[in-house]
Parts: C-alpha cells; sequence; structure tokens
C-alpha cells in the first residue's frame, strides 16, 4: 500500500499542485539541513541550492517512481544538487586562479602557476574560535573529508538514514557505504586523535 508521501507525488503528478505545496513544507526543512551540513552553514549559497532542489522536484516530477520511498527520493535529489554546487564552484575556483595568474604570474615571475585562492566555504579562524574550538575543529575535519565520505556521513550520521537509503541515494550500493563510511570514520579518527585522549567523541554529534 502507498503512504502518505506516495499518495501525494501521485497527486502531485497528476497535476495538483496543492500536493506538492504539502510536500514543500513538510521537508523543505530536511533540505535545508542537508544542503547546510554538506556545503557548510557559512557558505551564501545554502538557500539557493535549497530552492535549487524543489525546482528539480517540480519540474522532474514524472521521473518519481512510486516503488521508492519520497523521502529517499528527494535525498537523491538533494545530493545530486549538492554535489552540482561543489562542481561549480571548483570550476568557478579554477578559472579564478587561471585568470588571476594570467595577469599576475605565481608571484616569482613563473607563468601558469598562479597562487591557490582561498577555499570560499573555509571558515575563518576567528569564526571557529567564536564557536568553539573543538566543534571547529570537529567541523573542519568533516569539511576536509573527500565528497562521497562526507555525503555517506551526513545522510547516515545526520539524518539517521539506513545503509539503504544511503546507498538509493548516492546510486551506489551498500556495501559501498559502508566501506565510505568505514573510511570517513578513520579519517576522522586520525584527524582528531589529540580530542579522543582528551576524552572527546571523534565523530561528531551535532551539526557540522
Amino acid at each position: 500500500m502507498p503512504d502518505a508521501d506516495q499518495l501525494l507525488m501521485q497527486r502531485f503528478q497528476q497535476g495538483d499542485d496543492g500536493a506538492f505545496e504539502v510536500l514543500l513544507h513538510k521537508y523543505q526543512g530536511m533540505v535545508h539541513a542537508v544542503v547546510r551540513r554538506y556545503l557548510g552553514s557559512r557558505y551564501a549559497g545554502v538557500e539557493d541550492v535549497a530552492q535549487q532542489v524543489f525546482i528539480r522536484v517540480y519540474r522532474g516530477k514524472a521521473t518519481y517512481q512510486p516503488k521508492a520511498k519520497v523521502k529517499t527520493w528527494l535525498y537523491s535529489v538533494t545530493v545530486n544538487a549538492c554535489l552540482n554546487e561543489i562542481r561549480r564552484l571548483r570550476a568557478e575556483k579554477n578559472r579564478r586562479v587561471q585568470a588571476f595568474t594570467a595577469v599576475f604570474g605565481d608571484g616569482d615571475g613563473a607563468p601558469g602557476a598562479g597562487p591557490a585562492l582561498a577555499d570560499g566555504r573555509a571558515r575563518a579562524p576567528s569564526a571557529r574560535l567564536e564557536e568553539g574550538e573543538v566543534a571547529a575543529q570537529v567541523r573542519a575535519a568533516v569539511d576536509r573529508l573527500p565528497e562521497q565520505q562526507r555525503l555517506a556521513l551526513v545522510l547516515s550520521r545526520f539524518e539517521g538514514c539506513s545503509y539503504e537509503e544511503v546507498a538509493e541515494a548516492m546510486g551506489t550500493t551498500i556495501p559501498a557505504v559502508k566501506s565510505l563510511l568505514t573510511r570517513a570514520r578513520d579519517h576522522l579518527r586520525r584527524a582528531l586523535g589529540h580530542l579522543v585522549e582528551a576524552g572527546s567523541e571523534p565523530v561528531p554529534e551535532g551539526n557540522p
């Protein structure tokens, strides 16, 4: 039997925009949370990316299959939107570096090797201190995780998704998800080993 969300999606697919409004109000908090945790709460484009998710949902309603949970399908749309934003930011950063290098060189007169520009999502030391030194170190460690590991961790640890839901949202397998989470935890243990010695939990419990 379809659940309430699936029935709403079916109504939406049949042209009932009111059903879409219900789904939007129900899941906009979840979508914002995933985007914020993945891109960083200080990233100025969080709201724009979250809006893009629901634009994609509205335009791509025909791609939803009733056999899937609506929540899991929304996770997959959100994951793809986050990955696209990361790729866009990386391409934009590369273009800025190339343009800077073309004009100024690398600072030693050697062309083609300009200085690396600071990542726009990086947090300033003063901000980290304001938020608490330990919390900042945990957030920074999560931010440094490879993209796929970070996504798996966000969905599993912070969103409470099962292995099956994470695998479906990321378009991969359960064994691959388990491997990503194992590697993510290993990365965090190495990065935050000094906190373990001080009695702190290395895997974050709150918002990254």
